[in-house]
Parts: structure tokens; sequence; C-alpha cells
């Protein structure tokens, strides 16, 4: 066979392959397929790396024009948050080109609000089959190390979704800090406002600070551990915050698609979350933060990847040795 066709034939033939026997997509299957693509540390088995910070949340006086509940009522609320890098690799470079993620569970009057986010906006699933074929095409083959460039040209032709999130990730260099770069829920969710209209949204956090990605210097410089001590020195010289919007969608967004960018139409203020310290290393070790986790005034959408990550959190958890 031609050394140059047999890549191409053998994506067809994974492709084929795939669209025969559908992956299991149970909740501990998606956990096993991040385990076997980044291995299986005792840890989160997304955002595997990361570390604790305090804050506080103070609700926009408008919020209500589109989300009414007790939560958006308060003067303020303290924040439980974390920051992380993506993927399944507690060793992994702050310069990798990978998401950064941005946690964070607030409470009022005995409800919970978990708002899981990334600094991209769009997920690289639109489906549990995607996400696990996605993670499959990425083990590494033992031969070279490196994941098979057939097995993930098979995925995107049986998966287009699964091409989006990359070309965002590799269309600029990763974040200089966590508190300059935007993070965004993907999931849309279903809002009740004050006169009980509902509206479908999803959730933008925008810094404060503005965004900014590492420079050619800086990537190559920098060391793969900046992240923490960086935010450290921010806070000691002002602090970090973001502005939390619910982004409503233009004609055409898809409301159950998190994989798609949405053009979006208007957006409406929810709130400031401003960051206060960083906390101690294991602050936040036993907190999982869970996506249906929700106030009054806020339901989730029927995107198929939002219901079922709750039971593959849940699933995660029960592997963590710590």
């Amino acid at each position: 066979m031609n050394k140059h066709l047999a890549p191409a034939v053998l994506a067809i033939c994974a492709t084929a392959a795939q669209a025969q026997t559908p992956p299991d997509t149970s909740p501990a299957a998606l956990v096993d397929a991040l385990n076997g693509t980044f291995g299986s540390h005792g840890m989160r088995a997304s955002h595997a790396k990361g570390f604790c910070a305090t804050g506080e949340f103070v609700p926009a006086k408008g919020a209500a024009d589109i989300v009414h509940g007790p939560m958006f009522s308060q003067a303020r609320l303290p924040a439980n948050v974390r920051f992380s890098v993506g993927g399944g690799n507690p060793k992994a470079s702050d310069k990798s080109r990978s998401v950064r993620g941005l946690s964070m569970r607030i409470n009022a009057q005995g409800e919970n609000w978990d708002l899981l986010l990334i600094s991209e906006p769009a997920f690289f699933a639109a489906t549990p089959a995607s996400f696990v074929s996605f993670l499959q095409a990425r083990v590494a083959d033992p031969a070279t190390g490196k994941p098979d460039p057939a097995r993930i040209a098979a995925h995107n032709a049986a998966h287009p979704d699964g091409t989006r999130q990359p070309a965002l990730l590799a269309a600029h260099a990763a974040p200089a800090s966590y508190a300059s770069t935007p993070y965004f829920s993907n999931n849309a969710f279903v809002f009740r406002d004050r006169r009980d209209k509902l509206r479908h949204a999803r959730i933008v956090a925008e810094p404060v600070a503005g965004v900014q990605y590492l420079s050619a210097e800086e990537e190559k410089n920098l060391p793969d551990l900046f992240l923490h001590d960086e935010l450290a020195r921010r806070l000691a010289d002002g602090g970090a915050a973001f502005t939390l919007y619910a982004q409503l969608p233009a004609a055409g967004d898809s409301l159950v698609d998190p994989s798609t960018v949405w053009q979006g139409a208007d957006k409406v203020e929810l709130g400031r979350l401003t960051i206060g310290a960083l906390a101690a290393p294991d602050a936040c070790d036993s907190v999982v933060y869970m996506p249906l986790s929700l106030p009054t005034g806020i339901a989730p959408s029927d995107d198929p990847i939002l219901h079922a990550r709750n039971a593959a959190y849940a699933v995660s958890l029960s592997r963590r040795s710590k």
C-alpha cells in the first residue's frame, strides 16, 4: 500500500468501525475515557491540576431582568473558587495550549450554585459518544508515545464537532494569567426572570483586567509552573475580578450543542466575582463542583453533555485517593 495513502485508509476503516460499534457512554465509561488518555492519578479525572481561592460574588442590580431567585437578591455572597488546567494530567505545563478552568460555588439560603467554566467558547464534544471517541482517539500509541494521527482523523470524520475546540486553542498561546482570560459555560441553561419569562443563555465571565495571552518570548522562557505565583502577585497588587453575564443566543445558535461557538445576541449582567486570596493547597480537594447544582431561577437545558456530567463526576470522586 502507498505509504501516503495508508493513514487515510486506516482512518476510513476506523470511521466505519466507530459507526458500527457505538461507544459505551455510561458515567463510568466517560471517566474511563479520561483515565485511559491521561492516566489514573487518584485525583480529579478532568482538570486534575489546579488550586483553590476564596472570593465573593456580588449580584448585579439588574440580574432580576433574567433570573429571579433568593441568591440574586443578596448584597454579597462568599465564593469558593478553583482555577485549573484542562485535561487529566496533574503535571501539565502551565504553558500548554489547553483550556483553563474556573469553577465557583456560592451558597445562599440553603441553595448552592456550582458554576464550571472553561477558557474557550466551545467544548470538545457535542454528545457523550463524541466525548468518549475524542479521548480514545488521543490515547498514546505505545510505539511512539504520541496519539495516532489516523485515529484522530477517524474521529474527526465521524464527529466533526471534535475539531472546533482544538482549532480555537491552536489560534493563540496559553493565557498569561488565570485572571486574564474569559471563561465560558459552553452549556446553555434556562433562566426564569421575575415575570416568569423563560430564556436560554450561556454564562460568560469576562476578566476585568482584559484578555492577555503569553507572548512568544514568555511561552518559550517561562517555567512550567507560573500561574499560581502570578495570581498571588496579582492579588497582592490589587486583585482579580470577573464580570459574569448571561449571554443570550442569536438566531441559529444551538441550545443543546456545547461544541458550537455562539454568535450571541444581548447579554445581561449577573454580577461581579472578585478573587480575594489564594487558599490552602488542599482547601477544595474534597469539593465536587456539580454542573446541575443550580439556584432558584436557573434550570438545565436539554444539552446531553450537561446531563451526563453529574453522574460522571460522582464516579470520578469515588476513584479519588485524596
